[in-house]
């Protein structure tokens, strides 16, 4: 089997708060390869005419990132076949440190500091900093200087190495790691991967209605209007400038929904509560402009409620819910109108 090496630099434009079990702000692979795995699902889709065969998609991404589920899983051994039930990732993921930085090392920030820990700002540090019960504050990968930047080295099968490309290509535009990164935490720049355009990125969209038939992210959003994509009017000269306009517009399109046809349909936008919790669909990620100044960018991947969520939405108030959000993006003094944000 040949194997193809693929080479990026990763550099975290927000502080990422990453870690192990003790939430040490740590660089580790396996965020990075779960972060892999969501975006190779969302080719996978686009490659099948977005089917929603899980079993067959499922079965497609344990051969190829490893499993400890497939039943009919196996492999050649002295001219029988072997069933198997679990099997190793091809894909090797290695981090490089810069320098003097070693790959390990732990992360140095602590909390969401210089922003401002203000209710007006709580989208931004919400579940980070003044967690309460005595809890101190979250640690986190800074933003600046040796400790935000990593070698991420990849080595994949040669047969499959088109197809990882152009994950990494989606990977270097909407991929988020860490906590809270749905809000911008844990954005990052992946040089080494060529940007895709707009024209390129509505080949992984579907109209609002199908992504609202999905049980899974498996596609950006269109409507009438185009791509579900938006980007800020100002660019900012620091990540804490970018975050605190993003959590003061979040908070705004989120009110948008308080009352929609007299109906709180504020859990389209995610939820956590004490019997169920749904992510965000609505997101946001700070990018870097070739001038090196950072811009927001926002986008949206809605599926229906997951029934495990335990939280109902009629799929017509959900539906509304999402024209509600994208009205209230279009008309936002904080984002120009849909643009080529893809470039």
């Amino acid at each position: 089997m040949t194997i193809k090496k693929l080479e990026y630099e990763l550099r975290f434009l927000t502080p990422a708060f990453l870690g192990n079990a003790e939430q040490s702000a740590q660089w580790r692979t396996p965020p990075i390869k779960a972060l892999l795995r969501q975006w190779w699902r969302v080719v996978w889709a686009a490659e099948n005419g977005f089917s929603n065969d899980i079993a067959a998609m499922r079965r497609e991404e344990g051969l190829l990132f490893g499993h400890a589920w497939l039943e009919d899983d196996g492999f050649e051994r002295d001219g029988h076949w072997v069933k198997t039930a679990a099997r190793k990732s091809l894909v090797r993921l290695r981090l490089e440190g810069t320098d003097e930085a070693g790959a390990w090392t732990p992360g140095t920030q602590q909390g969401v500091a210089p922003v401002p820990t203000s209710i007006d700002a709580g989208y931004a540090w919400f579940g980070l900093v003044r967690r309460g019960h005595g809890q101190p504050d979250r640690n986190a990968i800074r933003a600046d200087g040796r400790e935000s930047v990593r070698t991420l080295v990849l080595a994949v099968p040669d047969e499959h190495a088109e197809r990882l490309a152009t994950v990494m290509r989606l990977v270097s535009q909407f991929g988020q790691l860490g906590s809270r990164s749905r809000g911008g935490w844990g954005s990052f720049q992946l040089s080494g991967a060529q940007p895709l355009s707009v024209a390129e990125l509505q080949r992984y969209a579907q109209p609002t209605d199908d992504c609202l038939s999905r049980d899974w992210p498996m596609s950006f959003c269109s409507d009438a209007k185009g791509l579900c994509l938006w980007e800020s009017k100002a660019t900012f000269k620091t990540w804490d400038q970018a975050m605190l306009g993003a959590a003061l517009e979040r908070r705004r399109v989120r009110s948008a929904l308080k009352s929609v046809g007299g109906k709180d349909l504020r859990p389209a936008l995610g939820f956590a509560l004490a019997v169920g919790r749904m992510p965000s669909p609505l997101r946001w990620r700070v990018v870097q402009m070739p001038d090196k100044q950072l811009a927001m960018w926002v986008f949206a991947m809605p599926t229906r409620i997951p029934d495990e969520a335990r939280k109902s939405v009629a799929p017509a108030d959900l539906n509304k819910a999402w024209r509600t959000v994208f009205d209230a993006l279009d008309r936002s003094d904080f984002l120009k109108p849909r643009v080529a944000a893809g470039r």
